[in-house]
This record gives C-alpha cells, structure tokens and sequence, in this order.
C-alpha cells in the first residue's frame, strides 16, 4: 500500500480538538492499514517524528433516512502522537497568525534596541560635552593665571 493512501483524512471534532492539546492528532486510515504502515505515513507526509499510534476500528451503524433502512461505513481511525517539538497544521491560518505574531515580536525587539541605543548616545553625549567643558574650564584658570 502506498503511503498517501494509508491516510484518507483528519477527523476534527471537540474531542480530537482537545487532543491536539496532548499533541495527538486523530485521522481516518485505511481499513487495513496497521500501525507501522500509519506511522511512516505520517512521519513522510507531514514531515514529523511520529512517538506512538493507537488503533480504533468503527463499525458500521444501522441508520434511517426518512423511511429507508440504511449503515453508516466502517471505518479505522488512528490516534498518532508526535514529539513534543513537532505540529501538524490544519488550519492555513494559524501558520499565518503564528507568522504575524512571530513579526510583530521582532518589530518590538527592535524598537526596544533602538530606544535602548538612543539613551546610549544620548548619555555619551552628555559625557563627552561634560569633558569638554572641563577642559576648557582648566585652559581658561591657566590663562588667567
């Protein structure tokens, strides 16, 4: 099987969301898929370094659509914990708020550095003017003498 067909799709509901807190990230595999097969897929799709896979196999449910009788798929879903460094994007927008954070932050580095260096000159300043008003101060006492 190849590894862009082991993963079928990411299952986002409330409870993989507060998962994603864990660093766990839920998706639905194919049926026959096992777990080594869903970890090298992971690891070689999203780039990541895969700690550990758990396995959940949904069965089909009897269902009703108005007066018909019908199932829901079966389906095998897989639970893949990353390493603490790694993260899976989901949502475009979060690499964009990150990014914007990650600007902004710097933007105010630089402003600190640069109001930091300006009371550096401003203080070299004030010791340079204070040295040259001594000597003159001493040049004008032995001229007077």
């Amino acid at each position: 099987m190849e590894k862009t067909q082991v993963i079928r799709r990411p299952i986002l509901t409330e409870k993989t969301q507060m998962l994603l807190e864990q660093n766990k990230y839920t998706f639905e595999v194919d049926w026959a898929a096992n777990k080594f097969q869903i970890k090298n897929a992971v690891e070689f799709i999203f780039d990541v370094k895969v700690v550990d896979v758990k396995t959940i196999k949904v069965d089909k449910k009897a269902k009703r659509v108005g007066r018909f009788n019908g199932f829901t798929n079966r389906y095998k879903k897989a639970v893949v914990t990353l390493a603490k460094d790694d993260k899976i994007v989901f949502y475009a927008n979060e690499n964009e708020a990150q990014d914007q954070a990650k600007a902004e932050a710097k933007a105010e580095k630089v402003k600190a550095n640069k109001a930091q260096d300006q009371e550096v000159e401003s203080k070299l300043a004030e010791k340079i003017a204070a040295k040259k008003s001594k000597k003159t101060a001493k040049e004008a006492e032995k001229d007077s003498k």
